[in-house]
């Protein structure tokens, strides 16, 4: 019996020391695990800055869970999202997204923008933010959430972003002279513009219809032959920017002729189905410029033709009093000789009109058209693509070689020698 009591004792002594251990082991581990969870807060989140603009951004609010000992507990780390706008001022250039520390593969990004009609202009990630390009200036609202998914021992969670910024940005506007002659072009170039957005001009000169070309938007504006001289303004709008600028137009002391008769005349009937086929003509246009150098003469000189009356002349015909004007070149020719497309273009008209016998009308891009009549034969149809030199037609003992910008007329010696703004390219 004693030797049991004495066994049994030794139980209760061991059980206890047993007992003891544990709750030491539990007070040290919950004193160590209380101790890591009251020191767990900012320097466990992700260690990154976020700029926008080179602004650093200002978090709005978290919400993190951060595992305590390998995840033996965790502890709630957050800042309730509120009301507070970070205002990043105004930028001059697109603003872009950058990082003290790059953001690792599996973070997500949600990214909404909107603008002062709190409509929105952007959402989703920062990565197709990159591809992003603002059309207009403005103020804006942005939020920015990013998310962290759990990694080995790392906190998980999610920041928030909200702030507003300005936009200011500049197209570089430019043009070929502040100065030209009746029967020129004038050339605008536009760089810069913001992706998506839209080139206005705005002039009493004529219609200009912007395309790309170069690396830039061109637009040429026509000069007439009776444009009076004097000061003109052009009021160029870019994404909603909007430049002006004044050009002088200066007199050109076209020559004077006298013709035997007049090399458009026709009846009523005629003169009207003649404008029905080409007034709609000087309404369209080709975003596809397709010359790329020179302008040639639609005949060879002095083998098949001459000039008989060039551009802007002063023509008194037969007897009248009044002098009419030449809008284009007449050229006197040898009958049945090559008619050949003065640059590359598409044929827009092709085809046999009572007031001009065969037409052709090239549109060579950006509004820029060849107007070719009296032809004898015409050698290609509506739709053709040409290029400069392709035969078009054959001549009759007169053609005519007009140019034109819109409706306006424009000196077709001046794309044959390169002089004018439609060759001129932006430093």
């Amino acid at each position: 019996m004693k030797v049991m009591s004495a066994i049994g004792r030794a139980i209760k002594r061991f059980l206890l020391w047993l007992f003891m251990v544990a709750v030491m082991v539990v007070l040290l581990v919950g004193g160590v695990t209380l101790f890591f969870y009251q020191q767990a807060g900012s320097d466990d989140l992700p260690k990154t800055t976020v700029s926008f603009g080179e602004v650093e951004l200002a978090v709005n609010g978290f919400d993190f869970t951060i595992p305590i000992l390998g995840g033996i507990t965790h502890k709630q780390y957050s800042q309730p999202e509120d009301l507070t706008v970070q205002d990043l001022g105004s930028f001059s250039a697109q603003p872009t997204f950058s990082f003290s520390e790059s953001l690792r593969s599996d973070c997500t990004t949600a990214l909404t923008i909107t603008n002062e009609a709190d409509e929105t202009v952007f959402s989703g990630t920062l990565e197709q933010y990159q591809s992003f390009q603002f059309v207009q200036n403005g103020k804006y609202q942005a939020t920015l959430r990013i998310g962290w998914p759990p990694l080995n021992s790392n906190a998980t969670g999610e920041s928030f972003y909200q702030f507003r910024f300005a936009l200011d940005l500049e197209s570089e506007i430019t043009i070929n002279t502040d100065s030209v002659y009746q029967g020129d072009v004038i050339a605008v170039s536009v760089k810069g513009l913001p992706q998506g957005a839209s080139v206005t001009i705005d002039t009493a000169l004529g219609t200009a219809y912007p395309v790309a070309r170069f690396d830039s938007i061109m637009a040429y504006i026509p000069v007439a032959y009776n444009r009076e001289d004097g000061d003109y303004t052009i009021t160029v709008t870019a994404g909603g920017f909007t430049q002006q600028f004044t050009v002088k137009v200066l007199y050109n002391p076209f020559q004077k002729v006298t013709l035997a008769a007049d090399t458009l005349a026709g009846s009523s009937t005629a003169v009207q189905a003649y404008q029905q086929v080409v007034f709609p003509l000087y309404q369209t246009h080709s975003d596809q410029v397709m010359w790329s150098g020179v302008f040639q003469h639609p005949v060879e000189q002095p083998n098949d033709a001459v000039v008989l009356s060039d551009y802007g002349s002063f023509e008194y015909i037969a007897d009248r009093t009044s002098p009419s004007r030449n809008i284009g070149i007449t050229y006197k020719c040898h009958s049945g000789k090559q008619v050949t497309a003065p640059a590359a273009g598409t044929v827009v008209y092709a085809g046999t009109l009572e007031l001009t016998n065969g037409l052709v009308v090239i549109e060579h891009g950006a509004g820029v058209k060849s107007y070719l009549y009296h032809l004898s034969g015409v050698n290609v149809n509506t739709g053709d693509v040409v290029q400069a030199g392709t035969v078009i037609g054959t001549t009759s003992e007169l053609l005519q070689f007009d140019m034109r910008i819109g409706n306006q007329a424009i000196n077709p010696n001046l794309a044959i020698s390169g002089a004018n703004g439609m060759f001129w390219r932006a430093p």
